[in-house]
């Protein structure tokens, strides 16, 4: 498994952002592509799954791994698709307030490239996708 991690700060409370990624059903509110995207949840809490249709991504299944209200960080895995040419995948997103009305949002993140797959391409891929997430959960978090 190859390492990442990505961070930056958002112009939005923790607290504020955390209430949308929290809910791990609300993806396609605040991702790019999300208004022609569906999305279907199977469970409750943590073991729960996520099985979405994007255009940028094709059809993924993720499973919440994990919740910590106080860390405010959820972590989930692939378990079908192949998003970005990767086979195995994980990662683990948390807030943290630095200041008024901003926070710094971290991706940790694993991942396993299919066969002949360069791992640069895949992290590049990673930056751009956690960049404009982030952008856009702050947009709807602000706005809700």
């Amino acid at each position: 498994m190859v390492p990442f991690h990505f961070a930056m700060t958002l112009d939005v409370p923790a607290a504020t952002a955390w209430k949308v990624l929290r809910d791990f059903g609300s993806l396609l509110a605040w991702v790019k592509g999300g208004d022609i995207g569906t999305l279907e949840v199977t469970g409750e809490g943590v073991g729960m799954v996520r099985d979405f249709t994007l255009p940028s991504f094709g059809t993924v299944q993720h499973r919440l791994d994990e919740v910590s209200e106080a860390e405010h960080a959820i972590r989930y895995s692939l378990t079908k698709g192949r998003p970005l040419d990767m086979k195995d995948y994980w990662t683990r997103i948390s807030l943290t307030d630095t200041g008024p009305g901003q926070c710094r949002i971290d991706w940790r993140s694993e991942f396993e490239p299919h066969d002949g797959v360069n791992p640069k391409v895949i992290a590049d891929g990673l930056e751009g996708a956690y960049r404009d997430m982030s952008e856009r959960l702050a947009a709807y978090s602000n706005n809700r």
